[in-house]
């Protein structure tokens, strides 16, 4: 070989080097995010120095050096500085649309979680809405969040009250739970409600004592001559409520959530708003049985798998109510057995916002005389939202179509139901394939648990119980030994289940991080310990509403933990909260959203 062609040999060989060195352009990095904790979520403990994101997916993460190779001109260099990257939060349970609603009416969530101590703050945020507002005469005020046991009074506001403020405009006050509701006169004339109105079916009118002029409190299927009477809000205007409210979700660091019980109007509100480009989160719903028609059904069945922006994920079925609301189907009698009276609800937290006015179910007895200690009885338990052969029809419905259920179910009574059902429709089959869901599942005895972890069904918790109600549920409804065991955790992580925790909005506000402080501290109100041995790790906690939660929409291959090859769906906290003091958690500050590598709240930060 002459040198000639050694020197072409060599140079042909140095090229090959070269190339095999390079990063071709498009293998470059639209951002790159160093500069603080990158917590993955992967393993407890595992963090990396840099994130790379190219067209919404991560690319690479591991050492600043390694990652940085993939920095071009045009790349993003996103600086940290000491704050914290985590995978987005995924809310596994809750109710979008009747949130976004709630936005947009008068917020009268009880203390803690809003300032509503009185019914006197009642009158007065109403008063100040209707002199900020100005609505013409015979215009709705609207107010949503209210519960008469946060207050002083530990009443409902009745008519009276609310006709203390206004009689020219109808006044409508949604409880906290959603099972009730409390109406002026005004309302009350619109919705032709009086004396001689029966109560329905499933539902009840409350009555002035000793007589029979309604007191403006609706309970149950009775709201329904409320609904009816209130204007719908423009198209345009349901499209802005819902955007505005998905955005806020994105402020609180949530880049998927759930409508999780969606009638037939939700549905299409939701379809709307995804062809029309406004959901700037993912966003999975579960249209509830009662209202499922064969079509919808089907739907549901094609496409429930199929990630998407917006999707059906599933049905919802509700065996039963709140342990709150003493509409909770219990194995054993309530701790303090409702009263005979007629002026106080025990209602506090409901968990599917609407839906009891649509599945029905008896209207329980009032629980209170105003002002007066509860009238003891001695064996309620509450009652099922559905018969044993309903939910065996849809759960084998579900099964043979191959669709996962979100069930609904406080009381313990209510879970067994659910247990039966399945039993008889899957025949010590289990279908762990399917990831069908218990939600709230908050009195989930031992040996309930042992049978959802055989069948593969996943608990998901709503820990806000132990911290805002934890205290009454102790004292009131169920007695300190069930209280303590209230949203068992730690038992469903023992047995190896996978669990999920949630915050029921619009029940309980749309806070991640108050969520994880509740799994784990288990703190009440009063600031007591409330079933320390159901506490949970934050590592644990954060995996609910991270890893987890994707893997209970099936999406774990591509969100929930930060590595190569997912969306670049993340949020920026102010400090790393596996690191600081888990009394702490709630004080974090969800600085930034991402979702697919863009930044969507702050929508003015890049």
């Amino acid at each position: 070989m002459n040198t000639r062609n050694i020197a072409l040999g060599m140079l042909a060989a140095t090229a090959l080097l070269t190339e095999s060195n390079t990063v071709a352009a498009d293998d470059f990095a639209d951002a790159i995010y160093f500069g603080g904790p990158i917590v993955t979520m992967i393993r407890d403990g595992d963090r990396v120095e840099a994130l790379a994101v190219r067209d919404g997916i991560i690319i690479a993460t591991g050492d600043e050096e390694t990652v940085l190779s993939l920095k071009s001109q045009t790349t993003r260099m996103l600086d940290l500085q000491g704050r914290a990257l985590l995978p987005g939060f995924i809310d596994a349970h809750s109710h979008v649309v009747q949130q976004a609603l709630k936005f947009s009416v008068v917020n009268l969530d009880p203390y803690p979680i809003g300032d509503v101590k009185t019914i006197g703050d009642i009158q007065r945020k109403l008063r100040e809405r209707i002199e900020e507002a100005k609505p013409a005469p015979g215009k709705w005020v609207v107010g949503w969040g209210y519960d008469d046991t946060a207050l002083e009074e530990m009443r409902h506001p009745t008519r009276k009250d609310l006709d203390a403020v206004s009689t020219e405009h109808p006044i409508l006050l949604m409880h906290i739970s959603s099972h009730l509701m409390s109406a002026n006169s005004k309302a009350l004339e619109l919705a032709g409600i009086s004396a001689e109105t029966p109560d329905p079916e499933g539902g009840k009118i409350q009555r002035t004592p000793g007589g029979n002029e309604p007191n403006g409190v609706l309970e149950e299927k009775a709201m329904g001559f409320m609904l009816g009477t209130l204007p719908s809000p423009a198209p345009e205007r349901s499209l802005e409520m819902l955007e505005y409210g998905l955005r806020k979700y994105a402020e609180a660091g949530i880049t998927t959530a759930q409508e999780g019980g969606a009638v037939p109007g939700m549905l299409k509100l939701l379809e709307r708003g995804d062809e029309a480009g406004l959901l700037p989160i993912d966003v999975v719903s579960y249209p509830v049985f009662a209202t499922l028609d064969d079509a919808t059904f089907a739907r549901v069945a094609a496409g429930w798998s199929t990630p998407a922006r917006y999707r059906m994920g599933g049905i919802k079925l509700v065996l039963d109510g709140s342990i709150q609301g003493y509409t909770a189907y219990l194995s054993k009698p309530y701790h303090v057995q409702p009263g005979a009276g007629t002026e106080v609800e025990a209602d506090s937290c409901g968990s599917d916002v609407g839906m009891k006015m649509v599945l029905g179910g008896d209207a329980m007895d009032t629980v209170y005389e105003a002002h007066e200690a509860p009238v003891l009885k001695d064996d309620y338990r509450g009652y099922p939202n559905m018969t044993l052969e309903e939910v065996v029809k849809w759960v084998r419905a579900a099964d043979e179509a191959g669709i996962p259920i979100l069930a609904h179910t406080n009381g313990d009574a209510a879970t067994d139901m659910l247990i039966e059902a399945v039993k008889q429709v899957r025949n010590d089959r289990p279908r762990p394939e399917l990831r069908s869901v218990i939600i709230h599942a908050q009195t989930m005895r031992e040996d309930q648990l042992n049978f959802a972890a055989n069948q593969g069904l996943a608990p998901s918790f709503f820990p806000i119980h132990v911290q805002f109600w934890g205290d009454r549920h102790r004292d009131i409804f169920l007695g300190p030994e069930r209280a303590a065991r209230i949203d068992p955790a730690r038992s469903a992580l023992d047995r190896g289940m996978k669990i999920t925790l949630h915050h029921d909005a619009p029940v309980a506000g749309i806070d991640i991080l108050n969520v994880v402080s509740a799994a784990v501290n288990r703190r009440t109100t009063s600031g007591q310990l409330l079933g320390p041995k159901q506490a949970i790790t934050l590592y644990e906690a954060f995996r609910a509403v991270t890893k987890d939660a994707a893997w209970q929409y099936f999406e774990e291959h591509r969100k929930g933990t930060l590595e190569e090859g997912k969306l670049a769906d993340m949020v920026i906290l102010s400090e790393d909260p596996l690191a600081v003091d888990p009394m702490k958690i709630d004080q974090i500050e969800v600085l930034q959203t991402i979702s697919e590598g863009t930044t969507i709240s702050p929508v003015n930060r890049g």
